[in-house]
């Protein structure tokens, strides 16, 4: 019967296996690291992988060899990804040429191999188990620019927490005080703050009409409230995330 791992590594360099294993940890995506061709063959003859990550400049037979090898005379679909001490323009041609799906360059970025993982790995791989379903924010975005950075969203998520707590009271004083062209910047400025949340669907009308200073005082104060009422709750759910973050950064 056979095995069932996510990804396999064929990498000799033993501080590149250690920095790999230790990204792919994080994630709690199971691998096996190999450190030649030849052990990657016989491995592949009993464990399927959803991944191949294959070093290039492998000894004995290198990645691209190990590649027409496993897509020609094994006939394995499964994705390669070629990692190269070379620039990616010099290597890319050669790489696709051999079989491979997609390279990345040493030394290894966290953020280009999570990339390379959420495109070829199923997408429940890279979502953390203490994830939870939001009511007010949408963290598609984030999630999209952050390529399963963890430390980049947690930054991002209590730069919002900091900001949209500002600007609320911001909102606030400028109301209480009648200073319509100050309540109409911060109304534009806090259109920057929500979006990387995923208000705006929520909030962007809101907003708008708002800085356009065109609003009946009774229709200023709903808007208002509506804004208030939307951050605050907002705010209450990314506090929540940082706290899954978190969690999921103590595994």
């Amino acid at each position: 019967m056979m095995q069932h791992i996510d990804v396999l590594i064929a990498e000799d360099n033993l501080i590149d296996q250690k920095l790999l294993s230790a990204y792919l940890e994080e994630y709690d995506i199971t691998h096996i690291i190999v450190d030649s061709g030849e052990e990657a063959i016989k491995i592949l003859q009993s464990v399927t992988f959803k991944l191949l990550l294959f070093d290039i400049s492998l000894p004995g037979i290198n990645g691209y060899q190990l590649t027409k090898v496993v897509k020609e005379e094994m006939k394995i679909t499964t994705p390669v990804v070629a990692i190269t001490a070379y620039s990616i323009d010099e290597a890319k041609d050669k790489c696709f040429a051999s079989g491979m799906n997609a390279c990345f360059s040493k030394p290894i970025s966290k953020i280009e191999l999570v990339g390379m993982l959420t495109q070829f790995l199923p997408k429940e791989k890279l979502t953390s188990a203490h994830s939870r379903d939001f009511e007010v924010i949408d963290l598609s975005y984030l999630k999209e620019i952050s390529l399963g950075d963890l430390d980049y969203e947690m930054e991002i998520t209590n730069k919002f927490v900091e900001t949209i707590e500002s600007d609320l009271l911001e909102l606030e004083n400028s109301f209480h005080s009648k200073n319509a062209e100050q309540l109409s910047v911060v109304a534009h400025r806090t259109l920057s703050t929500i979006y990387i949340m995923g208000l705006k669907s929520k909030l962007e009308s809101t907003l708008c009409a708002i800085e356009q200073d065109d609003l009946t005082y009774s229709e200023l104060k709903t808007n208002l409230e509506h804004v208030y009422e939307t951050c605050r709750a907002a705010k209450i759910e990314a506090k929540l995330f940082i706290e899954d973050l978190r969690n999921c950064k103590s595994y």
